[in-house]
């Protein structure tokens, strides 16, 4: 009798995984409309995202702040008075990095270089704060303190210059010296100090105006009209949404390129690494996997939620939405993820499901 029950329960298992992967519990998906004008050719395979989170970072207290390390494999998120850092796809994070008490780590930055982690943001007293961590230890090995809150950091690929986004200024931070080299003021309230290109200037995200921090002089930035919504993609890639479409600037031959397509409605964006592929948010609730080299739509999600912003991980392979709760939702990107994560779930799965199982069977024994 009991053999025949585990076969059961075996065929059950086997039945409800099968139904599970036919039938995902995802969002429907929807056309994302809009004109588009083919101006390259085609980028070639597109990757395509999975229906519906592989990971849902839960009962998170975090703050938006996100980062990832693509040699380790870690993903930093920033939290009231912490750093977390997770190793996906395990959903547990490895190390929990205590920031402060009442100190709120509104972004987090690996240190290029350096086995560290920076988080910056505002104290306990309405300061701001910078506070740098060994990533194997977690103990505090550097400090810069800011009499506005840091709203965003950026470091040069040497891992020694850190940008810091206050609420009027934006300064140029010496991590070996600890003192400030450049100090200018932001030239709106949306800009944010990134390194670019090359490290030679501060670009603002706003305004794309740049600054000659070492020189410490205004340049002449590419001219564009009203304010947009900048991203620094990488060390050689800045791409920005205009109006009229996407525009990308690449470093350091400085080359600009530009696809038409229908902006409206876009509030936050993200490049692959490539810089071939991007995802979009849209306020209808929609998220579109859109290639660049076309303009054209690959793929459209509906979303249950509106989230806050999306970012493509370092390796191109996934990709985070990160919500006002706090909650961050992983999709994964192209086939290698994908079924790395299926043997992962389902491994667990059918471990969770037979425990179950051998409870039950327990139970029904007990009461015979």
């Amino acid at each position: 009798m009991r053999v025949i029950v585990k076969y059961l329960l075996f065929i059950g298992l086997l039945l409800a995984v099968v139904y599970m992967a036919t039938n995902p519990d995802s969002p429907l998906a929807y056309p994302f409309s809009g004109s588009t004008q083919r101006s390259h050719p085609p980028a070639g395979e597109i990757p395509s995202l999975t229906l519906a989170p592989s990971q849902v970072l839960a009962g998170l207290r975090s703050t938006g702040a996100i980062d990832y390390h693509t040699g380790k494999n870690l993903t930093a998120t920033g939290e009231e008075g912490s750093i977390r850092l997770w190793q996906l796809p395990e959903e547990q994070p490895v190390m929990e990095i205590r920031a402060g008490e009442g100190f709120q780590v509104l972004q987090v930055r690996f240190q290029p270089g350096k086995e560290a982690i920076a988080g910056g943001g505002l104290t306990a007293e309405g300061k701001g704060a910078v506070r740098i961590f060994d990533l194997s230890s977690g103990k505090q090995v550097g400090q810069i303190e800011n009499p506005e809150p840091v709203l965003t950091m950026d470091f040069d690929r040497s891992g020694r210059y850190l940008v810091l986004t206050g609420r009027s200024q934006i300064k140029v931070w010496d991590i070996v010296e600890n003192q400030a080299v450049s100090i200018f003021p932001r030239d709106s309230a949306e800009s944010r100090g990134v390194f670019f290109p090359e490290d030679r200037y501060i670009l603002q995200t706003d305004t794309l105006s740049l600054y000659d921090w070492k020189n410490r002089k205004k340049m002449a930035g590419p001219e564009v009209p009203g304010p947009v919504k900048a991203k620094k993609i990488h060390d050689n890639l800045c791409a920005w949404v205009s109006g009229e479409g996407l525009h990308t600037w690449h470093s350091p031959e400085g080359k600009k390129e530009f696809i038409p397509f229908n902006t409206q409605g876009i509030y936050a964006f993200d490049l692959a690494p490539d810089g071939k592929w991007g995802l979009f948010l849209r306020e209808n609730k929609t998220m579109a996997v859109i290639d660049w080299s076309t303009g054209l739509t690959v793929q459209t999600l509906g979303l249950k939620l509106r989230p806050e912003t999306v970012f493509i991980g370092g390796s191109g392979a996934a990709a985070y939405l990160v919500y006002g709760s706090g909650n961050i939702d992983l999709y994964d990107v192209g086939h290698q993820n994908i079924f790395r994560n299926v043997k992962f779930y389902s491994a667990r799965f059918f471990v969770r499901l037979w425990s179950k199982a051998e409870g039950a069977m327990k139970r029904i024994q007990g009461q015979t």
